[in-house]
């Protein structure tokens, strides 16, 4: 089966100011932004659009049937953020997830000409994340670090599927992406030797419909 995937997603990110590891702060317990642990929450939503591809093994169960298969896509995500912090209002940060891919399992009932199922596998993204000061004195910026690339990560959701023609099917579809911690991490202007780290947890999550033609 292929199908093109337009869909809606929104994309999550909470940045957590942890104590300043590496250099003369390390074991402190000191951070960025005392106290340490504030937690930034951003998040984004919108349009996205994609390609999936997959197969299908279907196994009679009387009047149902079983059905096996897996599937890849990739989805054009374009989903970005900027937090302030609430303790000081010049610190930032920011996420973006520019796409994302996955490589699935999914096993569902088919019943008459619809089929319901639930999917699972291995996820894959471009994320960027970001924390930044916009201090002016007495220099500019005491603080900017960044990480991120292509990470790894977890998707799961399920799906409704209603094949309308002997080669063609319409589906509706709801998919979890979880992509863990994703560091921005650097050595700060002030205080000197000081290593900023901040641990944005990043999560997605994605409803879209499909129109597929299967051989």
């Amino acid at each position: 089966m292929s199908a093109p995937i337009p869909g809606y997603a929104r994309a999550n990110a909470d940045a957590t100011d942890t104590p300043f590891r590496d250099g003369p702060f390390a074991g402190s317990g000191s951070a960025w932004n005392d106290p340490a642990s504030e937690t930034i929450g951003m998040d984004d939503s919108g349009l996205t659009g994609g390609v999936e591809a997959g197969c299908d093994r279907q196994f009679d169960l009387g009047d149902n049937a079983f059905v096996l298969g897996g599937v890849i896509d990739f989805s054009l995500m374009n989903r970005g953020a900027n937090g302030t912090s609430a303790i000081e209002n010049d610190t930032h940060t920011s996420f973006d997830m520019g796409w994302a891919a996955s490589a699935r399992l999914r096993a569902g009932i088919a019943a008459s000409d619809v089929l319901f199922y639930l999917t699972g596998g291995v996820a894959l993204a471009n994320i960027g994340v970001r924390a930044y000061d916009r201090v002016t004195f007495p220099t500019q910026g005491l603080m900017d670090v960044s990480g991120g690339g292509t990470e790894t990560g977890w998707v799961a959701g399920g799906g409704v599927e209603w094949r309308f023609k002997s080669n063609w099917s319409i589906g509706l579809e709801y998919l979890h992406y979880d992509f863990g911690t994703v560091t921005a991490t650097g050595a700060a202007i002030e205080p000197a030797g000081a290593f900023r780290p901040s641990e944005n947890d990043i999560d997605a999550d994605v409803i879209r419909i499909g129109l597929k033609w299967r051989m």
